[in-house]
Parts: structure tokens; sequence; C-alpha cells
């Protein structure tokens, strides 16, 4: 008994060394992974927020991770949405029609059509400020 007692300790802490990435890492990849290669995203980041996919997107989890309250819906949103994208070959566009298609039918509940407006919301939001603060992210 003793014995399977340690090893469920070790593999825990096995798990807490090597178990899954960071919230920081898992939102910036997410965003990435829905922005990069899509060309209006891409134009809209460089337009509105002066900066790449790749610094706007770590600039977000930056600030999603000092707002705590948001992090797990935000990871809910960019995951589904990431998924639909990959799955059907969709641009960030149709992709969020499609979201909005599965919200009204009830096929997607683990967010509301407010939850996801206000995640397009805080990207507006982010853009905007990483565009008075010449590009850069602002302090959070």
């Amino acid at each position: 008994m003793i014995r399977q007692i340690a090893i469920l300790a070790a593999a825990g802490a096995l798990t807490a060394c090597w178990g899954a990435p960071p919230n920081d890492k898992i939102l910036t990849q997410q965003c990435v992974d829905l922005f990069e290669g899509d060309p209006r995203s891409e134009g809209m980041i460089s337009g509105n927020g002066q900066t790449d996919v790749a610094s706007f997107c770590a600039c977000y989890a930056t600030q999603a991770l000092s707002n705590g309250a948001v992090v797990d819906l935000h990871k809910e949103i960019l995951v589904t949405m990431n998924e639909i994208k990959s799955a059907d070959g969709l641009d960030v566009e149709d992709t969020a029609d499609r979201i909005e298609d599965g919200l009204e039918s009830g096929d997607i509940t683990s967010f509301t059509e407010i939850e996801f407006e206000g995640l397009g919301d805080y990207f507006q939001a982010l853009a905007a400020n990483m565009s008075d603060a010449g590009g850069s992210c602002p302090a959070s």
C-alpha cells in the first residue's frame, strides 16, 4: 500500500513538472494558430495594432493573464475556433460565422454569444491600445 502511494505521488510530481503547458503559452499559441496565415486578420493586426501576429498574441496572453477571470473562457473559445477553422479549412471570418451559427442552434454550449463577442471586442481594444503604444504591448 505504501508503495502504491509513493508511485502515485511520484506520478503526480512528474505531471506537475512536465504536464500541460502554462496558460500564457496556450493562449499565445491558440491566438497565433487562429490569426497567422489569415491575410485579413494579419492586415488588421498590422494596421490596427502596428505589430505582427506573434507580438500581438504574446501581448494578448500577457494581458489576459493579468485579468485571470477570462483565461479559461478565452482558452475555450480559441480552442473551439481553431478546431472548426482547422477541420473545415476556413478563414477567421468564416470560422466566426460558423461559431455564431453553432451558438444560435445550441450546438455550442460551452460559451455564450456575448462571451464570444466579448473576445472579439477584447482583441479590438488590444489592437487599439497597441497602436496607441506605437505597436508595443501596453502595461497591463
